[in-house]
């Protein structure tokens, strides 16, 4: 039979219990003893393999690194070999095809060749003539472009229009979205691929050269490209970001590196052409000497044609509005009666639907109802109203909907229990916004506009992509409009000849006219039908054109805008629809920005008519309005805002004074509350002293919670009214709870001189909720306000040093107790270990005891309350013990200090309860 570890030490048997025990104790210290041996051993060997292992690895990477030191040069060798050989098979065309796609006659052999910078999309220059639904080619569309290319000449010197050159085209940049990333990685390393389109004359060929050759966006290097690459500002290695780079520095060769690496990447281009001109009959006939890409002579001699395409596009740009600013500028001058055209089934619009949860059906937050099907994309709609700041469009719906209790057909008074579809009898709504990406405004934008962006270089992003069939619906819809109009624009055509117009250019005129008319006066269906309407609209397009007439002659157009530009913080000078003039300021101590003008009467002869103030421009009459000269605050001006939503200067200064005359106690300061996403809302506020004294003779309030404006506020009332306005002018409407103000006059740190206001100053940064606005003060008011409130704080700030002193003072008695319990926990477990072990095993008494979780049972803040109570009531404390004490704080729970919560009951100390509280132990001098 085996023995267990220990048992060789001693037998548990003995005379008595007392003897077993003594032996066991001896057996259970001698275990522990050997346990903390080998538990060292362990530790010693442990540190020992650690260190044979950092021994080995040193080993292993020096001998790594010293054979890496040895292959390096023949992996450079060899990988220069292998670029080498590679770059031997681009000029030989090894991995490349070259296809005749188009028969000719070739351009004389004097003839440039011309190598294209700007690498071209086909999807991008094809879009304006694709099909309609189309949003251009991919790699599976090469075939397609091809003929798109060939068919017409236009087409192809838009791509390439020198008669011998080449020039680089991708598929397109837009990445697949199958939802396979194997296939979405597959078509988008096809979809950049490189074709290479050589034109000589009237032949055409398509080479394709090894997909190892990336080209991206340039074939040949940008005039800065090299020098670049030392910019520190481009590439910032080092810790001298923005310096020069210092030659024969690590930088200066890593970054030589650099620009070696780019140079034979763009003289591997330019060997696939050197190829093509050797082995070829690509751009044969040459001249008699022949022509080389890599000869600078050839170059200079005008052989050779590098252009620079894609630097002067970088540089110069076509000019004119981006596409995004452009729609953003005519969707904000949207209003109802007009038409858009919109792609409801853009990211954009598909992403507000709300999936809903178990309790609620899901929906789109822009639909009424919102499971209704979408609004139809691709098609004019009309805007019928407003709603929630935005701008609502209704429709017809197709789909049909289940519903309970139909009535039965041919049985009357009978009807389904159970849902049937049926036709809805109302139409559905979808609220639109100015800034949606997905709206094109139809009645704002002309065919000319939109044709320009889908001819545009410069417009291809993946927004401008995705409205690309947009823009075409709405040009095909402007085109079925203006042929249902043909007859009456036959009829103006004729018109506007007689009047002198240019009988060439008349069919652009009249398209301007027409749109004008119909702008002017939300119009928005074909001009057809009506003989007498259209009589009365043919004499307002022909009176329009004789006033822009008359304007073009008039020489005093610079005098009005001096004139107009004299009156202070003019923005807009123009004339209206009969050849009157008139000046545009905003009108002063106007708090809503952009509504409310002062027009003034500008006339001929140099007299300046009696000046409107406080006045709302239309939109309809500003788009009426031929402008002369204006800043940039006319092309923002609300000229949609409703006049009865905002309030002239003279209009709150009525209201302010009715609202000070109603308030009780002494107007301090009025504010007003305006959220422009609720423009028919608004609200004064009147913020009165209250107490019977005035605040410099109140008595400051002393209570310790006294941070800020809040309790010494507490003298401050809040009165509010609701404002209204209407036919029978401006008044304050429903008045608002009155309340001490304590959580309202301190609620905005705007950094005034007050401190925390009720306002939020206008030159705080603004944010994006709406916010009290100061529209009177009375600031000796204020100051006396602050002034008490500096007071109450003084003695809120005293309260709070007489607090930390008197918990100062009871922390230096409670926490020696503390220490002194700690202490008798301690012994204890101390006497409970000699117990089990024994006393000759001390040795083991430090290890034993970090296995101890001991505990304190008494909250120090427990401790610090019955001293501070007993403090706090002049109580003696040095001699008294804990459970003394503890009587005392039971007996004055009440009255115990505000930052100590007194227990529910008694506080029992336990078998700590006789200890006796003593002097604290002086605090020691600092050492010099």
């Amino acid at each position: 039979m085996n023995e267990a570890p220990g048992e060789d030490l001693v037998r548990y048997t003995g005379a008595d219990a007392l003897s077993t025990r003594e032996a066991v104790v001896n057996a259970r210290a001698e275990l522990a003893r050997r346990q903390l041996q080998l538990d060292a051993q362990h530790a010693e060997a442990k540190a020992e393999m650690e260190r044979q292992r950092r021994e080995l690895e040193a080993q292993f990477e020096k001998a790594r690194a010293e054979l890496a030191e040895q292959m390096k040069p023949l992996k450079e060798q060899l990988a220069k070999l292998a670029e080498i050989m590679w770059t031997v098979d681009l000029y030989l065309g090894r991995d490349e095809t070259l296809r005749l796609i188009r028969e000719g006659t070739p351009a004389p052999a004097d003839t440039p060749i011309a190598v294209r910078q700007k690498v071209l999309v086909m999807a991008e220059e094809s879009l304006i003539l694709m099909g309609a639904t189309s949003t251009g080619v991919t790699s599976d569309d090469i075939p397609e472009f091809i003929d798109w290319l060939i068919a017409d000449d236009v087409n192809l010197d838009r791509i390439l229009p020198e008669k011998k050159g080449v020039v680089v085209l991708v598929p397109t940049k837009v990445r697949s979205r199958s939802g396979n990333i194997f296939e979405d990685s597959y078509r988008d390393a096809e979809n950049q691929r490189s074709y290479w389109l050589l034109r000589n004359g009237e032949r055409l060929y398509l080479l394709t050269v090894d997909p190892a050759l990336k080209i991206f966006d340039r074939v040949l290097p940008r005039r800065r490209e090299f020098v670049d690459v030392f910019d520190q500002r481009l590439f910032g290695f080092g810790s001298r970001r923005g310096e020069p780079v210092r030659p024969g520095s690590d930088e200066w060769f890593e970054l030589e590196k650099i620009a070696d690496a780019q140079r034979r990447h763009y003289m591997r281009i330019l060997m696939v052409l050197e190829g093509l001109i050797d082995r070829t009959p690509v751009w044969r006939p040459l001249p008699a000497a022949g022509a080389s890409f890599m000869s600078l002579a050839d170059q200079d001699a005008g052989k050779i044609v590098l252009i620079q395409d894609d630097e002067e596009s970088i540089q110069l740009g076509e000019g004119g509005e981006a596409f995004a600013q452009w729609q953003r500028r005519l969707n904000s001058l949207l209003r109802p009666g007009l038409r858009v055209v919109a792609n409801f089934n853009t990211q954009a619009f598909r992403e507000l639907y709300n999936d809903g949860d178990r309790w609620s059906r899901g929906g789109h937050q822009r639909i009424h109802p919102a499971n209704a099907e979408y609004p139809p994309s691709q098609t004019p709609l009309l805007i019928e109203t407003r709603r929630d700041n935005g701008l609502v469009i209704r429709y017809t719906r197709t789909e049909k909907i289940r519903k309970r209790n139909q009535p039965v057909p041919g049985e009357p008074g009978y009807v389904y229990r159970y849902e049937t579809e049926v036709e809805p009898k109302h139409r559905a709504s979808c609220v639109i916004y100015p800034d949606d990406s997905f709206v094109v405004p139809f009645d704002l934008v002309t065919v000319a506009e939109m044709e320009r962006f889908l001819a545009s270089r410069e417009e291809r992003s993946n927004h401008f992509l995705s409205m690309v069939p947009t823009l075409r619906a709405a040009i095909a819809a402007k085109h079925e409009e203006a042929a249902q109009e043909a007859d009456f624009r036959g009829l103006i055509a004729q018109l506007l000849v007689s009047e002198g117009a240019d009988a060439e250019d008349v069919a652009e005129l009249v398209d301007e006219l027409v749109h004008w008319w119909k702008l002017a006066h939300t119009w928005s269906k074909p001009l057809n039908g009506d003989g007498a309407h259209e009589k009365k609209v043919a004499e307002q397009i022909i009176a329009e054109y004789r006033a822009r007439r008359r304007r073009e002659a008039d020489d005093s157009e610079e005098r009005m805008i001096e004139r107009g530009r004299a009156i202070p913080g003019t923005i807009a000078v123009g004339r209206d629809r009969q050849g009157r003039w008139w000046s545009y300021s905003p009108s002063p101590d106007a708090h809503d920005e952009g509504v409310f003008l002062d027009i003034t009467r500008l006339y001929r002869n140099g007299r300046m008519g009696e000046t409107k103030t406080s006045q709302t421009v239309a939109r309809r009459t500003a788009s009426a309005l031929q402008l002369a000269w204006s800043d940039e605050r006319w092309g923002s001006w609300k000229f949609d805002a409703h006049a009865n939503h905002y309030l002239t200067a003279d209009e709150r200064r009525k209201l302010i004074e009715q609202a000070k005359a109603l308030s009780s106690g002494t107007p301090v300061v009025v504010t007003e509350l305006f959220d422009p996403k609720h423009p028919g809302r608004r609200s004064i506020h009147v913020y009165s002293w209250v107490a019977e004294k005035r605040p410099a003779d109140e008595q400051p309030i002393s209570s310790h919670d006294v941070y800020s404006w809040r309790q010494s506020s507490k003298f401050i009332e809040r009165t509010g009214w609701s404002v209204v306005k209407d036919s029978d002018g401006v008044r304050l409407g429903n008045r608002s709870r009155s309340s001490h103000a304590s959580d309202e006059f301190s609620h905005y740190s705007g950094g005034t001189k007050w401190g925390s206001t009720p306002w939020w100053p206008d030159t705080a940064t603004p944010y994006g909720d709406a916010r009290p606005r100061l529209v009177w003060a009375d600031e000796a008011m204020l100051d006396a306000v602050a002034s008490f409130r500096a007071r109450c704080a003084a003695i809120a700030e005293e309260e709070r040093e007489r607090r930390r002193a008197a918990e100062a003072e009871a922390y230096a008695y409670s926490q020696p107790i503390e220490a002194r319990i700690e202490e008798q926990i301690i012994a204890q477990a101390k006497t409970r270990f000699i117990e089990d072990f024994g006393p000759d095993a001390m040795d083991l008494w430090p290890a034993h005891l970090k296995t101890l979780k001991l505990r304190n049972p008494i909250h120090s803040r427990t401790l610090w309350g019955v001293v501070a109570i007993a403090l706090a009531h002049g109580h003696p404390v040095v001699g008294q013990t804990l459970d003394q004490l503890a009587d005392f704080a039971w007996e004055h729970q009440n009255n115990a200090p505000g930052e100590w919560h007194p227990p529910r009951a008694r506080v029992d100390f336990g078998d700590f309860g006789s200890i006796v509280v003593t002097e604290p132990a002086p605090e020691e001098e600092p050492q010099p």
